[in-house]
């Protein structure tokens, strides 16, 4: 039986290395990205995530969906 004192120090480690924790499970989903759909298909999911996750932030922080396509698409005379 996990006690919660053990517990307690499980989210203490994991606040403590949240970056190396979270860059490991990342890691571990592209790897399983390339074995299941290939070097290629892989890459184009985990550029799409890229992307979605930009727009998400952007959403996020109350961004005008207008603001965000002028940035990505300016118009330079």
């Amino acid at each position: 039986m996990i006690e919660i004192d053990d517990l307690s120090k499980v989210i203490a480690l994991l606040k403590n290395y949240k970056g190396r924790v979270l860059g490991l499970l990342i890691g571990l989903f592209v790897a399983l990205l390339v074995i299941r759909f290939g070097i290629v298909l892989a890459l184009f999911i985990v550029i799409s995530m890229g992307i979605g996750y930009y727009f998400g932030m952007r959403y996020d922080n109350k961004e005008d969906i207008r603001d965000i396509i002028n940035d990505i698409f300016q118009y330079n005379k």
